[in-house]
């Protein structure tokens, strides 16, 4: 995934649109390939997958996980991988955001578990329990503290790929997976954790500074 200039995912959907979109005017058949042209180009922009830099790599912050919007801040008892209270932030993916997710912060990858689930819409309550979602667990190379990735399903985003595998290293703003077609990513941190965005900010995957450790 390093210096790919679009997300593997896109590759055939980019590629059979364009073949389709050549087909077409060959044959000079009205219409058709100037809405084949419009889909190409559509998932040019959708699979891109910019270099991204970190506005810091003190390894006392996070940056964020997804490109979007920041929907929810949640203090809670995360009970399936943390087993203790955390800090919750949730990110919204429009379409028009780019759609490929990082790491939040340098280490080690402990684990990745799928799991199935509906399809409902990213702003309904309790998503991230029933929808589908692929769980990415990050031992923080720098602190030692478990820092959990959510990527959730919704409505239209019908496929979650992960790059990453349980043992792995990862770097902070490094690809560690993508959403087709939007949803929402969940990163969950400790309470010690100051936010440094507010409701209804907009992230950037592996560049903006999300959150930082306080001394305890």
């Amino acid at each position: 995934m390093k210096g790919l200039p679009f997300a593997r995912e896109g590759y055939a959907y980019m590629g059979l649109s364009l073949f389709f979109t050549l087909l077409l005017f060959l044959l000079n058949i009205p219409v058709v390939p100037i809405i084949s042209l419009i889909f190409f180009l559509f998932c040019l922009y959708f699979f891109r997958n910019p270099k991204r830099f970190p506005a810091s790599n003190d390894e006392d912050v996070l940056i964020s996980p997804a490109d979007g919007k920041v929907i929810d801040i949640k203090d809670l008892k995360e009970d399936e991988f943390l087993n203790k209270g955390a800090k919750r932030l949730s990110i919204f993916m429009s379409l028009s955001d780019v759609h490929v997710n990082r790491s939040p912060c340098h280490g080690t990858i402990k684990k990745v578990i799928h799991k199935d689930g509906e399809f409902a819409l990213a702003f309904k309550k309790d998503i991230e329990k029933e929808n589908e979602r692929n769980y990415i667990l990050i031992e923080n190379g720098d602190s030692g503290e478990d820092i959990l990735v959510v990527q959730i399903a919704g409505f239209i985003a019908r496929r979650i790929t992960s790059y990453v595998r349980e043992g792995m290293m990862v770097r902070k703003g490094e690809p560690i997976g993508i959403i087709a077609f939007g949803s929402r990513v969940d990163i969950y941190f400790p309470q010690h954790y100051k936010i440094m965005v507010s409701l209804g900010s907009k992230v950037k995957a592996g560049m903006t500074i999300i959150a930082k450790r306080e001394v305890l």
